[in-house]
């Protein structure tokens, strides 16, 4: 026996109630929560099709002013016909209501939602796009000034010419996670969905994933694009005989579109998965069965059920912006950069994603696909929220001035070097016992102003940041030469003495604006390896020497975590949970 589940109903079975059987499990539900929306300050601002609060597992839980619309004609009412907004709010609050309306424990609810309809039945211009994102996230800024805000935007752009170069919307939404020069992002964390394959795509599963990109805006580099995996494996063969699932338990979702067809210096999308559904194949053709969807709330009225079904990259979205924003609860006076890196630092693959192989036997080209398919995996809310006694979690949050103006021209400037509080006693103690670094590196570009095709990431970001790692028998001073070539150069007997053995490799990890790796090895080893450093690398600040941005200073978030196997070893109780860094180094 390889598991026991807890046997519970599919989401067909509530979806084919009789109203008075639905009506008792929703006065049921209703009498179990616990609602604790105005206890934070964190709103979920919905960008979709509008919300039929009068749902009476909603009517309690959004407020009639947290509704509006990017255009004062339209109703600020579910405009698509099935619901598209509606089950949206449902899984925000509630997460898939098969747990909830099947469990009989008290179910917390503090998930602000505001929503604000961008899409009705007339199609909006698509070079308004970008602006009407920025318009609808101002609308809910106006409603709740004072709150953080986790941005749920899962209307995309089938349109896939641009295969991960940015786009107009793209560059808004990495605009807005930016700010300005002036006035930072303090407040916002955006996640946007990466797209559907169509039903018919789907027959060709996985190739025509691979085929298939991830859509419009969900490039953006400082965005969290999230797609889709799957959980849901229960097919009713009886009424289906001889139907099959698309996806096996754990794998990519059907639905999911990728960045392996992209050029390999664009960021690699997804950045996470969530649960999104399966499809089955049934006398060759799709099935297209509730069984493997989500349940969530309906947009109801006259012989229509209050309970909806609700799948693909968009019920990911919705439950990764419920985690965004139950996270950014616990840690209000984190900067977005952190929130971005909490999500992304938790998050894991399964052992079907890995082909129940080690990772770090993957080949190169089989890590960049990984990432490409499914990002660093599933995020884990307790990881996010709680370092356990068996493992360390450090967090800073820093500032760097990237760039100087020096001989005429822009270099780059300082690089920050972390002195890192390991308890070695205990690592030393351990010898040859395995640990497990992982190391996640948050920050935000800024787009380059215009709308020009962007040769390259280059062109486009307004810096990069990059780390690094001291090897176990490695000098400070040879260790600060491998970082800086300017250090290097002024050692005339410099000798190359360490090297970095992580499991992802700088090739693969160094795309986009947040970069994670994994170190494994003997916590002997990892006792000495005691100082990471995090360096600038080129953008548009240090080649558009006219636009005076060598001068502007940027922030970043540095996760850094020990782990290990033995429950019953202390690490964290025996270090500060803080990080000091040293005085800038120049480059």
């Amino acid at each position: 026996m390889a598991e026991i589940r807890k046997p519970i109903e599919t989401t067909d079975f509530f979806t084919n109630l009789d109203k008075d059987w639905e009506g008792d499990f929703i006065n049921d539900l209703r009498d179990r929560t616990n609602i604790q929306i105005l206890q934070n300050n964190v709103s979920v601002c919905l960008l979709d099709s509008g919300v039929n609060r009068v749902n009476p597992l909603l009517v309690d839980l959004i407020p009639e002013r947290n509704l509006d619309s990017v255009n004062p004609t339209w109703t600020n009412s579910d405009s698509e016909r099935q619901g598209h907004g509606t089950p949206m709010a449902g899984l925000i609050i509630y997460g898939d209501l098969n747990d909830p309306i099947t469990s009989s424990s008290q179910i917390y609810v503090s998930n602000n939602i505001e929503s604000i309809k961008i899409i009705d039945c007339s199609a909006n211009d698509p070079d308004l796009y970008g602006q009407i994102t920025l318009e609808a996230i101002a609308i809910g800024e106006i409603m709740n000034p004072e709150n953080k805000r986790v941005v749920c935007l899962a209307v995309t752009s089938p349109d896939n010419k641009y295969l991960g170069r940015p786009s107009s919307w793209s560059a808004a939404i990495d605009q807005k996670m930016f700010g300005s020069i002036e006035d930072r992002n303090n407040n916002t964390v955006i996640l946007v969905s990466s797209g559907n394959l169509s039903f018919a795509n789907r027959l060709n599963y996985p190739i025509s994933n691979d085929d298939l990109s991830i859509e419009d805006p969900a490039q953006a580099f400082n965005a969290i694009t999230v797609g889709a995996y799957t959980n849901k494996d229960r097919l009713d063969v009886a009424t289906y005989p001889g139907a099959k699932l698309l996806a096996q338990r754990g794998q990519m979702s059907p639905c999911n579109t990728t960045s392996v067809s992209w050029n390999k210096k664009w960021p690699k999308k997804p950045d996470i998965v969530f649960e999104g559904g399966n499809d089955g194949i049934f006398n060759s053709g799709i099935l297209d069965e509730e069984s493997l969807k989500l349940l969530s709330t309906g947009v109801g009225g006259i012989g229509r059920s209050w309970l909806s079904t609700m799948a693909d990259t968009s019920a990911a979205t919705a439950l990764a912006s419920k985690f965004a924003a139950e996270l950014y609860q616990k840690y209000p006076n984190y900067l977005p950069e952190t929130v971005r890196a909490l999500i992304i630092h938790s998050a894991d693959w399964n052992s079907i994603m890995l082909n129940n192989r080690s990772l770090d036997n993957f080949t190169s080209e089989e890590k960049s696909k990984l990432l490409e398919r499914v990002g660093y995996g599933i995020p884990n809310l307790d990881k996010a929220k709680y370092s356990a006694e068996n493992s360390l979690s450090i967090i800073a949050e820093r500032t760097l001035k990237p760039f100087k103006f020096e001989e005429s021209r822009v270099k780059t400037n300082v690089f920050h070097l972390f002195d890192l509080p390991w308890p070695t006693d205990i690592l030393s103690d351990l010898a040859e016992l395995d640990v497990k670094l992982i190391v996640t590196l948050s920050y935000f570009i800024e787009p380059n102003p215009g709308n020009k095709r962007y040769a390259n990431d280059q062109s486009y970001k307004s810096h990069g940041l990059r780390f690094k790692m001291i090897d176990k028998n490695e000098s400070q001073g040879a260790f600060q030469a491998r970082v800086s070539k300017a250090i290097k150069d002024e050692q005339d007997d410099y000798v190359a003495e360490g090297s970095e053995n992580w499991i992802l490799g700088s090739q693969v990890r160094d795309k986009g604006s947040i970069h994670k790796d994994i170190w494994v090895g003997a916590a002997a080893d990892l006792a000495l390896r005691n100082k990471i450093a995090v360096y600038p690398v080129g953008g548009w600040w240090k080649n558009r020497k006219k636009l005076n941005r060598y001068d502007s200073s940027v922030r970043y978030s540095l996760i850094i975590s020990i782990e290990t196997n033995e429950a019953d070893i202390d690490i964290y109780n025996d270090v500060l949970n803080q990080i000091t860094v040293s005085i800038p180094i120049d480059i």
